[in-house]
């Protein structure tokens, strides 16, 4: 691995720690339901830190990273007006993620 590669991939996983670490400490000022949020939130940059990095994986598992990332584009912020819809959003998300795994490690 060049040494320019390595520097911009410590400066991705960085990046997504700040973030992570930053949004603790938010936490503790903003309402209790942001949490959820934050955490969905996590999840998609967690997912555009795999392709950042080019981490080598199976193309079909990709694509199925890729519609996760778009559904949670499209569904993460049903919190700010619909609450229990962003519940049920994060009830799927967890079966979703669930049988993901199912398909790939049993």
């Amino acid at each position: 691995m060049s040494e320019k590669m390595n520097v911009r991939n410590i400066e991705i996983i960085l990046e997504f720690l700040a973030f992570l670490s930053s949004s603790a400490q938010g936490l503790f000022g903003e309402p209790h339901e942001y949490g959820p949020l934050r955490c969905v939130d996590a999840i998609r940059r967690f997912i555009d830190l795999i392709f950042k990095l080019d981490v080598p994986l199976d193309e079909k598992f990709i694509q199925e990273l890729k519609e996760l990332r778009s559904w949670i584009d499209r569904d993460m912020h049903l919190l700010m007006y619909d609450r229990e819809k962003f519940r049920e959003f994060v009830n799927n998300l967890i079966k979703t993620l669930a049988e993901i795994a199912l398909r790939y490690l049993t």
